[in-house]
């Protein structure tokens, strides 16, 4: 499941978050402007999340992890 979020709940949510099944994604992260990449807070705290033109759309993206029987 993908969820479109703003620049500040994609900040706050990467920093505090408790689950390791949300990944929060950025577009235009390494100027791959035609996918998403997951965003580690350890290494992108520092990242512009209000820069537009270079970080377009984040999203939270849920993983299901399935079972195999």
């Amino acid at each position: 499941m993908q969820i479109n979020i703003n620049p500040f709940f994609a900040k706050i949510i990467l920093r505090l978050n408790p689950f390791s099944k949300l990944l929060v994604m950025c577009k235009g992260y390494n100027e791959d402007y035609d996918n998403f990449t997951e965003l580690v807070w350890r290494d992108d705290k520092n990242l512009d999340f209000y820069d537009k033109k270079n970080y377009p759309k984040f999203q939270l993206w849920f993983i299901k992890k399935i079972k195999l029987l």
